[in-house]
């Protein structure tokens, strides 16, 4: 320290000739320590094996750590405090009364409680009458209702009759509900011996990461099957990963050159499948591989064996030859993939349906990821495009520019009230979706959906709802219409 009263001594400036020269030779030492490791050029088809997705997590962090919080990598899970959302505190399940007929049917029918650590429920057996404990291996879902598997001798996980449900806070047979049919203890037990309650066998290719089916039995009581990552993973909708990994594991200059073709110029990422830079079919196979499922059952092997990405060996990476594989026949009631009687997508697993049926699809570049977060499938693209507000009014005016300024005309409802929003009139609340147990309406994604009234006059709110009379309840269909008709005749249109 400088003694006081006095000037510290000055400090010695550097010389610029040896600045020059030091920082010179550290541009030459950058240089060549870049151009001894030469850039290697990669063709565009490839086959590669999966990795998981904490391979992926350790390059690409920031990612990894939004997708462990997305419902996709929370889909299957182990039972814990922390998965498990049903009530196993030593709880019973009795038949509801409608459905007690037999001697007994008002005993309870099932016992849900933990042991040990481990979560249980046991079924009362329709000829014995004794509780049969079956232990809890897996829980899948959380958000709307959760499903039990219990994994058998023979390797199937087979999923057990009684779910929870969110939305009632209690369990409930759910394929009863959904199909309409009557709960028994009889057809509880003989829920589990249908095919498709082999869990791994059906419902796992859209639950895991990478399903493989070694080896199973025509009655579904024997499986050899694997996955990659429980949930829906990275390798899921990029495709499998070794060779991405070992392109860039040894070689930062493969990182850095292809960190700039991609951004700046477009190209495909080496050796993995980045979605936006895929054809259009391409892109939305790895949405609709689960959220299309209006296939016929043979069709889901080819789901299952689908991989997102490029291949010389041909594997399949393209399944928009299926989007459409059955018709809208008008009045369609097969669960989750029902019909209006106009013809429009009703049904929960009709929502990417509703979509490709939309002008938006076939004539323009609309993308699932340009609202959903995907790699937080929840969350939206960006804060308010998920919802009626301006943040989604302006995604849809870039396209259809000439409405802009022209909101209260367009719609007939003053700019920023209800009805002034492309969501009101054009993504109306009419996807039905029963999966908790309740019913829930959710928004149709055909944007291109005009409200028409009159198809409400002709087949009945239940046959054919609008978008008017979902606001408008004290009004009947023939009073929108004729508003309808009205402007359209206002408009030249008449």
């Amino acid at each position: 320290m400088a003694q006081k009263g006095k000037k510290p001594p000055p400090r010695r400036a550097w010389n610029p000739f040896w600045q020059r020269w030091l920082g010179g030779g550290v541009l030459a030492l950058a240089a060549v320590i870049f151009f001894s490791t030469e850039y290697e050029s990669y063709a565009s088809l490839y086959d590669a094996d999966y990795v998981g997705a904490e391979t992926c997590g350790a390059c690409h962090k920031i990612i990894y750590d939004q997708w462990q919080e997305s419902p996709h990598a929370k889909m299957t899970r182990k039972p814990s405090a922390a998965s498990v959302v049903g009530d196993f505190n030593d709880t019973t399940w009795t038949l509801p009364p409608e459905y007690q007929k037999l001697p007994g049917d008002d005993q309870p029918a099932a016992h849900i409680f933990q042991q040990d650590g481990a979560y249980y429920m046991a079924l009362r057996h329709p000829t014995t009458g004794q509780f049969v404990p079956f232990r809890i291996d897996y829980v899948i879902g959380y958000q709307y209702r959760q499903t039990y598997l219990t994994l058998e001798p023979g390797g199937v996980l087979r999923k057990l009759p009684l779910e929870w449900s969110m939305g009632q806070q209690a369990f409930f047979p759910y394929w009863n509900f959904q199909e309409g049919s009557t709960p028994s203890i009889e057809d509880l037990w003989a829920q589990m011996t249908s095919l498709n309650s082999a869990w791994n066998l059906f419902c796992a290719r859209c639950h895991t990461t990478h399903l493989t089916i070694v080896q199973k039995d025509a009655d579904h009581t024997f499986a050899e099957t694997y996955w990659v990552n429980d949930g829906i993973a990275c390798e899921a909708c990029h495709g499998p990963g070794s060779q991405h990994v070992n392109y860039f594991a040894g070689n930062y200059v493969n990182r850095v050159v292809a960190f700039l073709n991609s951004n700046l110029r477009g190209q495909p990422v080496a050796f993995i499948a980045n979605p936006p830079q895929l054809t259009r079919g391409q892109d939305l196979s790895t949405c609709a591989r689960c959220h299309g499922p209006d296939i016929s059952m043979s069709t889901t092997e080819v789901y299952r064996v689908y991989e997102p990405g490029y291949s010389r060996e041909g594997r399949i990476n393209d399944l928009s030859d299926y989007f459409k594989q059955f018709p809208l026949t008008p009045g369609r009631t097969d669960q989750t993939v029902e019909v209006w009687l106009d013809g429009r997508p009703k049904g929960i697993g009709m929502l990417f349906r509703s979509f490709i049926e939309s002008v938006c699809y076939e004539q323009a570049e609309v993308r699932c990821y340009d609202c959903h977060d995907p790699h937080n499938n929840k969350q939206p693209a960006r804060p308010g495009i998920l919802e009626a507000s301006a943040v989604s009014n302006d995604y849809c005016l870039a396209c259809h520019s000439q409405l802009a300024g022209q909101i209260a005309q367009h719609s007939r409802h003053e700019a920023g009230t209800a009805g002034s929003f492309c969501y009101d009139c054009h993504l109306p609340r009419h996807i039905m979706n029963l999966g908790d147990g309740t019913l829930r309406w959710t928004r149709s994604h055909t944007f291109s959906y005009i409200p028409q009234p009159e198809l409400t006059e002709q087949f009945g709110p239940d046959g054919s709802p609008n978008a008017c009379n979902d606001c408008h309840t004290d009004q009947s269909a023939a009073w929108a219409a004729g508003w309808v008709e009205g402007w359209w005749a206002a408009d030249g249109n008449g």
